[in-house]
């Protein structure tokens, strides 16, 4: 949902998005695509939803055939991480990025780039390195029976959902005057601008994210 979030702070009045991502089926992708729905609100219309398959190239011409085919549309929103450099690439070769507001998952360094440049408003993120780590220190426990760490890391193990361990989410924006404030988001969520972003990056040695 905090991607959808971005998108409402960024255009209080609404807006009309299209998304991108590699397969429209996957279930990342439908949980993804449903929650920047739920997060956006009432006032967001989806015009489109577009899979490339992983092809570089497909990528970057759903972007041209959406713009092209919907001419009311204002939002493009990256599902998987390389969407969002190639929304940002068309948008730019086109020079109509005043017309559009592009909000992304994912860090991937070009993504990165293009923030600083200004080409991206919004990035959701995830934290690879805990993502790492908790997941072997529970695959550890489970497999010594670590009854303690398993009841810390999962401690409604046994209801609906009580095998999902969060390892938490950030949200990015270019710089403080983003309109995007961290009140709107989940308390598990961190709040950072790009340079906060770049400085935690280089703390764990990672090019992206």
């Amino acid at each position: 949902m905090e991607l959808g979030k971005c998108a409402a702070a960024l255009s209080p009045d609404g807006g009309k998005y299209a998304t991108f991502v590699g397969l429209t089926g996957a279930q990342n992708a439908i949980d993804r695509i449903r929650g920047v729905a739920d997060g956006a609100g009432p006032r967001f219309e989806s015009l489109d939803s577009l899979g490339d398959e992983f092809d570089p190239s497909r990528a970057r011409e759903n972007v041209r055939n959406a713009i092209r085919n919907h001419p009311e549309l204002n939002f493009l929103v990256g599902i998987y991480a390389y969407n969002a450099p190639a929304i940002a690439d068309v948008v730019t070769e086109i020079g109509r990025r005043k017309d559009f507001t592009i909000v992304t998952f994912d860090a991937e360094a070009a993504a990165i780039e293009h923030m600083a440049k200004g080409n991206i408003d919004a990035m959701v993120v995830q934290d690879p390195f805990q993502m790492g780590y908790q997941g072997v220190r529970l695959l550890r426990a489970l497999v010594e029976d670590d009854q303690k760490v398993i009841g810390e890391m999962l401690p409604r193990l046994g209801e609906t959902d009580g095998d999902i361990f969060n390892t938490g989410l950030k949200v990015v924006v270019p710089d403080a005057a983003s309109p995007i404030k961290p009140a709107i988001f989940s308390k598990q969520t961190q709040f950072m601008t790009l340079q906060e972003l770049k400085d935690w990056m280089a703390r764990y040695k990672l090019t992206d994210t």
